[in-house]
């Protein structure tokens, strides 16, 4: 239980599921993910670090870019798992999405 509680806690930061929402599309390089998700390059990057080291994310280089992409899908699909829920609860209740 401390491994998967450990594994929630890593995801569960607002700026960490924005990151992995754009990575989504596709693999994508630190500057252009700081600009799709509104964080600084130093902050999308201090997040991809933990991302990555947790086996979620997979890194490699390209030229003199570092792009990086899902390794393990599981985290997103939870990820959505919980949006459908709140969105439903939300919609029930006549409150916006958790997207907006």
């Amino acid at each position: 239980m401390e491994v998967v509680a450990e594994r929630l806690q890593l995801v569960a930061r607002a700026k960490r599921i924005a990151l992995l929402e754009a990575l989504t599309e596709g693999e994508a390089g630190v500057q252009e993910l700081a600009d799709r998700t509104g964080l600084t390059h130093q902050n999308a990057s201090h997040h991809l670090a933990p991302l990555r080291q947790a086996g979620i994310l997979s890194r490699r280089n390209e030229g003199t870019a570092t792009l990086y992409a899902i390794e393990d899908w599981s985290a997103w699909w939870v990820i959505e798992q919980i949006v459908g829920l709140v969105q439903s609860c939300q919609e029930e209740q006549g409150a916006p999405s958790p997207r907006e």
